[in-house]
């Protein structure tokens, strides 16, 4: 399993995270200050945000018949 950056625009998957993490800094901290039940289920969506951007980086870049048989060096 290699991974091979063949289209450039599968970089803004890797804006996910990002958007994750402000996500955790800007709302579920002040969340965690006003209403702590809820906290968790709002953190558990931005793990969740940041795991899915990171996925699909992964899987539309991997040379494998598994996770990408579409692969041009395949």
């Amino acid at each position: 399993m290699k991974l091979v950056v063949v289209n450039k625009w599968t970089y803004l998957n890797l804006l996910l995270p990002v958007v994750g993490v402000i996500k955790f800094l800007i709302y579920d901290i002040n969340l965690f200050a006003t209403n702590i039940a809820n906290f968790g289920y709002h953190l558990f969506i931005s793990i969740l945000i940041s795991l899915i951007g990171i996925y699909f980086f992964i899987k539309f870049n991997t040379r494998s018949r598994w996770m990408n048989p579409d692969h041009p060096e395949d």
